[in-house]
This record gives structure tokens, C-alpha cells and sequence, in this order.
């Protein structure tokens, strides 16, 4: 019985060295795998949401190939906010060339605007946080984790409206021009058009006008509403108290009133 017990001993021995070596080896091979992150890129989906495309680079010069390598973000807005979660899923990475990966996450403009519409007119900073996971050979499962500051345009920044210009247009009817101007800092471009409504000091409405909206990516826009009104009315829209709101409404979403007085 001695024999037995002592030839088991002997390969649980041999197990443990093994396993051990393996587990000194897989350790010293992971030393040699590194991880880049590439520079963010922004664009526009055809339906309507900002894409971020974020490259990855991994460089396994280890033993073993990484199996389920999966990336995961998580964007935040300004307070924490939860604006973006995705994942991409890559099944093996071999030990070889270093391998680049385009990890996509979409942000939704549209809810953007209704849930952070200061999003809209002031330029800030998303916050996103990277975690990376995989199993290291066929043992090990390994996490990393860093967080992201990517820079964010407004289509709206530094949106302002001008003095209003008074005119007569005829013995009974007058004419209010008031112009607008903003910079659209934003990684797409703006279509649609922008509705204005004037209010009288008393907060009726006196006028409505609409002009155009085309403005290109890192480009600015300057416009001018004009409103027609007979011309006894116009001491209310410009005494104390009267006041603009203006609406934006593009083929990528919706905002306002943002007002104004005048």
C-alpha cells in the first residue's frame, strides 16, 4: 500500500510544480501584452445620434492568446449622469502583430437635448470610464479599468441676441428686427429652422418670425428675425418686460423656448 500511496504523492507533486510553472509562466507572459487607447472621432449616424469611434490597440507579445477580450464604456455628463453604455465583444487575440480594435458608442442627441440641454450652449467634457476584461491563458481572468475626459462642442455656444432695430414699414404697420448669432462647435452640421416668438411686456404675443438654420461643423451663424406689427403696438415689445423665445428645430432634434428679454 506504501507504493501506491507514495507514487500518488509523488504525481500530486509533479501536478503542483507544473501548475505552478504554468501560473509563473502565464504571469511572465502577461508583462508583455500592452494596451493603447487612440484618439476619439466623432460623427453623425443616419439616425441622428453622434457616434464615438474609440481605437484600441493591443500588442500581445506574451505565450497565450486572449480570449474573450470585451470593452465596455460608460459615458457620463456633467453630475454623473449616465449619457452612453456600450460593449464590443472581440473572441481571440493571438499572440502576434499588434491588433486594433474600434470600439463604438452612440450618444442620443435628442435625448441630450431634452435631459442636458446644457449640452446645447455651453462647450464641456464628457467623462467615460473604459473597462477591458479577458481570460489570459485559459486561466487567468484579467481587468482593467481607466477613466476618459473627451472634449464636447455645443452647436449653440455663446448663442446671443442682438439690440432690437425699430423701423416703419407703412402709416399703420411697423417692424422689429432683432439679430442672432452663435458659433456651432459640434461635430456635425445644423439644418432645419429657427422660430421666434415675441411677447409684449405683458406677456402676450405680438409677433412671430422664422428664418432659415444651415450652419457647418466649427462654423458660426448670424441671422435676423424680423417681425411685422402694426405699428401702435410696438411701445410693448420694446418697454420693460417684453421678451423673445426662440425655438431650434433640426433634422437631428428639437430644443427651446430659450428666452430672452428685450
Amino acid at each position: 500500500m506504501n507504493v501506491p500511496i507514495r507514487m500518488l504523492g509523488i504525481a500530486n507533486l509533479i501536478f503542483w510544480i507544473i501548475l505552478g510553472a504554468f501560473i509563473a509562466s502565464a504571469g511572465y507572459s502577461l508583462k508583455d501584452v500592452a494596451f493603447d487607447i487612440g484618439d476619439p472621432e466623432f460623427n453623425t449616424t443616419a439616425s441622428g445620434d453622434v457616434a464615438l469611434s474609440l481605437p484600441f490597440y493591443v500588442d500581445n507579445n506574451g505565450y497565450y492568446t486572449l480570449r474573450e477580450f470585451n470593452i465596455t464604456t460608460v459615458i457620463y455628463g456633467e453630475g454623473g449622469t449616465e449619457l452612453s453604455r456600450a460593449s464590443t465583444l472581440i473572441p481571440a487575440i493571438s499572440k502576434g502583430p499588434k491588433t486594433k480594435i474600434v470600439h463604438n458608442a452612440t450618444l442620443n442627441i435628442k435625448q441630450l437635448a431634452e435631459n442636458s440641454p446644457q449640452f446645447l450652449l455651453n462647450d464641456s467634457n464628457l467623462n467615460a470610464k473604459v473597462a477591458a476584461g479577458f481570460d489570459f491563458a485559459e486561466l487567468m481572468p484579467v481587468k482593467l479599468s481607466t477613466n476618459l475626459t473627451f472634449p464636447w462642442g455645443a452647436p449653440f455656444h455663446n448663442l446671443a441676441l442682438g439690440q432690437p432695430q425699430y423701423s416703419v414699414l407703412d402709416g399703420s404697420n411697423a417692424g422689429v428686427s432683432i439679430p442672432l448669432s452663435f458659433e456651432n462647435h459640434a461635430t456635425f452640421e445644423l439644418a432645419g429652422a429657427i422660430l421666434a416668438k415675441l411677447y409684449g411686456s405683458s406677456g402676450e404675443l405680438l409677433a412671430e418670425s422664422q428664418i432659415p438654420l444651415f450652419v457647418a461643423a466649427q462654423s458660426g451663424f448670424a441671422g435676423k428675425f424680423t417681425f411685422s406689427m402694426p405699428a401702435n403696438v410696438v411701445p410693448q415689445s420694446s418697454s420693460r418686460g417684453g421678451h423673445v423665445e426662440i425655438f431650434f428645430s433640426t433634422s437631428l432634434f428639437e430644443y427651446g423656448p430659450v428666452a430672452y428679454y428685450v
